[in-house]
């Protein structure tokens, strides 16, 4: 692997544009679809492809501030995000579930569907092949920069794919069948892939919420690197957090007060890259540098 991280994301920062772009696409072409023609499969997934328009647009913003060297990872701004993310999940979640109980007192007690048109399956179809293009996109730049985020995003569009196929499998079926027993099983099983992709939204963004991302143990692990290989500074804390599948670190460092400038720069430097190369899941780094108080100096 290329030993510049930060140079590889850049990279591969289009294709988790596009993948994002793809997703928000394939769900406004769903929604279209459903309003035209309706059917409880199509609409089962569409909640699922709003939740997963919503990690993507997450893990698009996480990746854009990580690129962003020399810059302070914007916490605070993770945070309104994840907190606006999951009210709309939330909304989306329990407009569903009167959705679905509705559906289940009337249509599925009386025996009926609601699958009537052959061309709901349009919206998962075209839906599955923006999940296609996706992980082509993300396969390819995976191949090309080696980014275990990269791999994780592809493989997720392969099940996103699945679900498509099993959805429009599901809406043909019924249509054929008119089989209000295998239109229930098919939502169940749409569903499986709703719950799939909330528990991985829920993990992320919570804990970004709270604070919790942090690990310890890289965490002590780098402090202990930095203190072995620099005796002229005072490590003042290390702190390794984790977003998705990648981490950022911010180290405060204590240097004499009369070092230079460029000396400090240097450091700066040394520091940034003892950090990276300890895992290649660190994708930013930030070093504050400030002057050790007297109480600090020996």
């Amino acid at each position: 692997m290329s030993t510049n991280v930060v140079d590889r994301l850049r990279g591969a920062y289009r294709g988790f544009m596009y993948s994002a772009l793809f997703s928000a696409l394939g769900l406004i072409l769903e929604v279209v679809v459903f309003l035209l023609w309706g059917s409880i499969i199509l609409f089962t997934d569409i909640i699922h492809w709003t939740v997963d328009t919503v990690l993507e647009i997450f893990g698009f913003v996480a990746i854009y501030y990580a690129i962003r060297v020399g810059r302070r990872f914007p916490w605070g701004v993770l945070v309104l995000e994840g907190a606006v993310m999951l009210l709309s999940i939330t909304m989306a979640i329990g407009i569903y579930m009167v959705s679905f109980a509705s559906y289940m007192v009337t249509e599925y007690t009386a025996g009926s569907v609601t699958t009537n048109n052959i061309l709901s399956a349009s919206g998962t179809i075209l839906g599955g092949l923006f999940t296609l293009l996706a992980f082509i996109v993300q396969k390819k730049n995976y191949e090309k920069f080696e980014l275990e985020v990269l791999k994780i995003d592809y493989t997720h569009a392969l099940i996103d794919l699945i679900a498509a196929i099993v959805s429009t499998a599901g809406i043909i079926a019924v249509y054929f069948t008119r089989s209000s027993n295998i239109e229930i099983l098919f939502v169940f099983i749409s569903m499986t892939f709703i719950i799939h992709s909330l528990i991985e939204i829920m993990r992320d963004v919570v804990k970004t919420i709270t604070g919790t991302n942090i690990d310890h143990e890289l965490s002590i692990k780098l402090y202990k690197k930095l203190i072995g290989e620099y005796s002229n500074i005072v490590v003042d804390d290390v702190v390794a957090r984790k977003i998705g599948s990648f981490y950022t670190v911010e180290a405060k460092i204590g240097v004499e007060p009369n070092t230079k400038i460029s000396t400090v720069h240097r450091l700066r430097k040394k520091i940034i890259k003892s950090i990276i190369e300890e895992s290649g899941l660190i994708y930013h780094v930030e070093v504050r540098i400030y002057p050790i108080p007297a109480r600090k100096r020996k």
